[in-house]
């Protein structure tokens, strides 16, 4: 059990714990923490599945598997994996930024678009506030027929009255809802005053002044008159002498008199006196409305953090009175885009606690910093001109600063909504220069939360490494945002096919809950496409092939549903210190899946875990949350340093019989001031103890693929087997009964080809998540396991299961005797368009063609969905063959529903467009109807060259049609050929 208080200061978050070896926590005596409880409180029972981040300090966390099918901390219906996996529970469905510019919500409207969302089988909502621009705060523009729609403002009555009616029909209709921490993201608002907002380290000094001798005069202050005579009084100022040849400065802070005067006997030499003070960094949130712009509040104080809470979730609450019993299931924090802050009230003593010097002399270091740009301080290459004592205090700021955003921010936020029933799920880590800890900032909220967008950009293996090391059920990502727009490629205009390739690589490396980066309240006055964000992927009701779009998310949600299940199953832990935002590692970090091994899996550790939460059990390394590796890997940094604490948790690992190797030559020193020059000798010590027992393995050189052989040998080696051609790639989830394996073709041809896995015991399954459907593998015992056959197409996947009382073995399917020739379906094809959208009520095409092909611009410039008919004759050698049959549709652009003989068929969105009409055939006549639905670009593109009186589609901002102008066509239509394949 775990109890906790906060104290008045910001800095000053202590937290008790029975199990606590921190040196504070046992000078607080248990009757102080009791009499502080009514300040804030927390107490939570500690079930088989919770989690001690902070080394000691118990977090609860929800139990393992899909039990809990409406929200994470909402209790659901029990689930077995089966059903679970032929229709998902919303926590495994996507869940979507609900992106409402100026919130013009209407309560008609939201109930119009989430029965929309729950039609098409999505999970959920998360509410965001949120501007045209990134950069400028704009109001969505109007036409005539939606000028009567008016902006609500942010957190106004208004805006929670529809906040409550949003929250009430995700619970009639059974969807979750959460909401954005704020309009925009970067956390602020119109409450946050300068003194609670980011806050960062300004200088202003004198001219040189030559010693020695007498000095009285004024200290140097800025322009606004800064530092003043409060803030240097109390203790959030400082004046310092700096030496001409750099290196430590001489605080005199207190020789100022109370008219900021100071008297000095200079010493000998050149000096400079300089005034650090704190001062607002001025940064405001981002994408926000009007009424939701404000400052970035201070993520360095909990002080700050409670203001912001108090305006945006405090209020939440009062209008629902409780968060129990509702559908409201949490808060969402977007990514870490306001810079570096370097400086909060309390500061000062926050950094003598933690690393047990002042750093007064040293700040004036960071004057050479911030001369490379305000994000050059949290690079790891800083200047070459500093000397290794200031190389090493700035890396004591950083983790100073890194230590309070995560306790005073992440953690604060995280412990609130988990006071109040509910989760917080946070970009913790990035993607861009963060000054913090990526794994311990992920593993301090609820549900850690990466990013891919649909070009090359991906940003999942910390927060899923964050997840498994800390035993989080949820690794959300916000997916396939796209800002791109040129005439290679628009983002109103990406196929679904797209995206799932996207999606199935962000799977791969260890996500499993999609939140769709934009999905537009789009009202139904505006048109179509209507209201459309600066970036895509407009997933919503005014989507050309949304009517079909429910095949797309029941393939996330089974794909999610199976990856939630149970635990992650890796081999290799690969420490790094993530001490630095801007890195080489973080980098590689991005749309780097080729750079792991296909043989085994892997997950990124930090110093936290490696100091406080690993041990040794049986030769495997054993997490705090039950995490398991057999080998640590230590992965180089830019420079040779690593902190005494985690070498000296390696060194005990060995000890203690763990693997650990070592990618490059050992550091040899450490990174901080902290025992400076004592640490080093100790740190050099402890390497040279390694070296001489043995236990010092380094494979220069041959970076993680020179891991292939260790864990191979390992006692618990991973649970397939395949060799580094195979361009097969695994995640495995194991539960008490099954073990579930994510499978993806990573090529751009069709594999077939054997893979053993190393279970016995269990019987395979292939379970499509296109389909739904579960089938009996055909396999064969071998020696170690089980071989079957994995036949995908490209970039398809599957997931094999392996279960105690799985499906029987398959029977032999009928031979057809003799090779069968393709039946062809060549047309004439007769092709019915909708009304109002530009294109004829009818055309025939003889053979299949693209409609940009047509002579007629209504077929040409057309976007939506058009039905093609046609008839066939089937020979009784096939009809009544009883053989399986397929139709092929060859390509397709981009989206399809078919019907054979008046049946539904089924629905294709991404090759191949290939169904299963076994037994669906009739002798002679056929009649064949397909649903295709295109892309909204062509009839974007000629209605750029019109006047706007004239144009069949409606999209605001009218922008996006100028930047359609003089843009090429693309393929639209069933493009064929059209075959009845008899499966050989």
């Amino acid at each position: 059990m775990l109890v906790y208080y906060e104290a008045a200061s910001c800095i000053e978050q202590k937290w008790v714990c029975e199990m606590s070896t921190n040196v504070t926590r046992k000078l607080l005596s248990p009757i102080i923490s009791l009499l502080m409880l009514p300040a804030a409180v927390a107490i939570c029972d500690t079930p088989a599945d919770t989690v001690a981040p902070e080394g000691g300090a118990v977090v609860c966390t929800e139990t393992a598997g899909p039990t809990r099918a409406l929200g994470l901390f909402k209790p659901g219906k029990p689930l077995t994996l089966e059903n679970g996996f032929r229709d998902p529970p919303p926590i495994s469905r996507s869940q979507c930024w609900w992106q409402c510019h100026g919130s013009a919500f209407t309560k008609k409207e939201i109930t119009r678009q989430l029965e929309q969302f729950k039609a098409k089988g999505m999970g959920g909502v998360t509410i965001k506030d949120t501007g045209v621009s990134y950069k400028e705060t704009l109001s969505m523009p109007r036409d005539e027929k939606t000028a009567h729609i008016k902006d609500v403002p942010y957190m106004s009555p208004e805006w929670l009255d529809m906040f409550a009616h949003i929250v009430s029909e995700c619970g009639r209709l059974e969807l979750i809802c959460r909401s954005r921490f704020g309009s925009g993201w970067n956390e602020g608002g119109p409450w946050v005053t300068p003194e609670m907002s980011s806050q960062m380290l300004a200088f202003v000094k004198s001219k040189p002044i030559t010693g020695p001798k007498k000095y009285s005069g004024p200290i140097p202050t800025a322009e606004d008159g800064s530092p003043t005579a409060k803030a240097l009084a109390g203790g959030e100022a400082f004046v310092l002498a700096v030496p001409e040849t750099g290196g430590k400065g001489t605080d005199l802070t207190e020789k100022v008199s109370e008219d900021r005067k100071l008297a000095w006997d200079v010493p000998e030499g050149t000096w400079t006196l300089v005034c650090c003070y704190g001062k607002p960094s001025g940064i405001f949130n981002m994408s926000t409305s009007p009424s939701g712009k404000g400052l970035h509040h201070d993520h360095l104080s909990t002080a700050a953090a409670d203001i912001h809470l108090k305006n945006v979730a405090g209020r939440m609450l009062a209008k629902l009175g409780s968060f129990k019993d509702t559908a409201f299931d949490g808060l969402n924090h977007d990514s870490w885009e306001i810079g570096n802050p370097t400086w909060t009230p309390g500061f000062r003593r926050a950094f003598i606690e933690r690393r047990g010097y002042d750093p007064v002399p040293y700040l004036h270091v960071l004057m050479s910093v911030e001369e490379q740009g305000h994000r050059g301080f949290f690079d790891s290459k800083v200047s070459g001109k500093l000397s290794e004592k200031e190389l090493r205090f700035l890396f004591d700021l950083r983790t100073t600063a890194s230590d309070l955003i995560v306790e005073n921010f992440y953690r604060h936020v995280s412990r609130w909504c988990r006071a109040h029933g509910t989760a917080f799920e946070a970009q913790a880590g990035g993607p861009v220069y963060v000054p913090k800890d990526l794994i311990q900032a992920h593993g301090m909220v609820d549900i850690p939360m990466g990013e891919f967008w649909l070009h090359p950009w991906t940003c999942i293996k910390v927060p899923s490494s964050a997840a498994h090391a800390y035993g989080k059920r949820l690794v959300g990502m916000e997916s396939l945002t796209d800002t791109k727009f040129d005439k290679s490629h628009n983002h109103i205009s990406t196929p679904p096919a797209a995206m799932k390739k996207r999606i199935d690589e962000a799977f791969l490396f260890g996500g499993n809950y999609i939140t769709l980066a934009v999905v537009e309240y789009s009202p139904a006055e505006a048109g179509l496409p209507g209201w459309v964000h600066n970036c895509g992927p407009h997933l919503n009701h005014c989507q050309t092939w949304w009517p079909m779009a429910r095949g797309f998310f029941d393939y996330i949600g089974r794909c999610c549903f199976l990856l939630q299940s149970g635990r992650n199953v890796s081999q290799v832990a690969v420490y790094h210190t993530f001490r630095t935002g801007k890195d080489p590692r973080w980098n590689e970090l991005r749309n780097k899946l080729s750079r792991w091994p296909k043989q085994f899996a892997a997950d990124y550790v930090g110093d936290d875990l490696a100091q406080n939460h690993m041990k040794v059990r049986d030769g495997r390394i054993v997490l705090t949350s039950g995490a398991s590796y057999q080998v640590l890997c230590i992965d180089p940094t830019t420079r040779p340093t690593m902190p005494l604490a985690t070498l000296e948790k390696i060194r005990d690992l060995t000890r203690q019989g763990a693997t650990v190797v070592w990618l490059a030559k050992p550091p040899t020193r450490c990174p901080g001031l902290t025992d400076y020059p004592q640490c080093d000798a100790k740190f050099k010590a402890i390497i040279k103890e390694m070296k001489d027992s043995g236990r010092l393995v380094v494979l220069p050189k041959q970076g993680y693929a020179g891991l292939v052989p260790i864990v191979e040998k390992s006692p618990d080696p991973p649970a397939w087997q395949i060799t580094a051609d195979v361009p097969l790639r695994f995640v495995h989830r194991r539960t008490s009964e099954a073990d579930i394996f994510f499978v993806a073709n990573c090529a751009e041809k069709q594999l077939d080809t054997p893979v053993t896995f190393r279970i016995k015991d269990r019987r395979p399954e292939f379970w499509n998540p296109k389909t739904g459907a579960i089938e009996p593998a055909v396999c064969k015992k071998v020696d170690g396991g089980t071989r079957l056959n994995v036949k995908l197409p490209a970039f398809g996947t599957t997931f094999v299961v392996f279960r105690e009382q799985g499906s029987p073995p398959p029977q032999e399917r009928k031979s057809p005797g003799k090779a069968f020739a393709p039946i062809a379906i060549d047309g004439p094809w007769k092709i019915e368009f909708p009304e109002g959208r530009g294109a004829p009520a009818k055309a025939t095409f003889p053979t299949l063609k693209s409609w940009t092909e047509s002579d007629d611009p209504g077929v040409r410039h057309f976007s939506g969905i058009a039905t093609y008919r046609t008839t066939f004759n089937c020979p009784a050698s096939v009809a009544q063959s009883g053989l399986a049959v397929k139709l092929d549709l060859g390509r397709v652009a981009e989206v399809c529903e078919v019907r054979l003989n008046g049946k539904p068929i089924g629905i294709g969105w991404h090759p191949p467009y290939s169904f299963d009409i076994s037994g669906r055939l009739v002798l002679g006549e056929n009649r064949l109807e397909i649903r295709v639905a295109n892309l909204w670009h062509n009839r974007l593109v000629a209605d750029a060259a019109l006047p706007k009186s004239k144009r069949v589609s409606r999209m605001e901002p009218e922008n996006h049609y100028k930047r359609l102008r003089d843009h090429s066509l693309i393929d639209s239509g069933l493009l064929g050929p059209v075959r009845v394949i008899v499966v050989q």
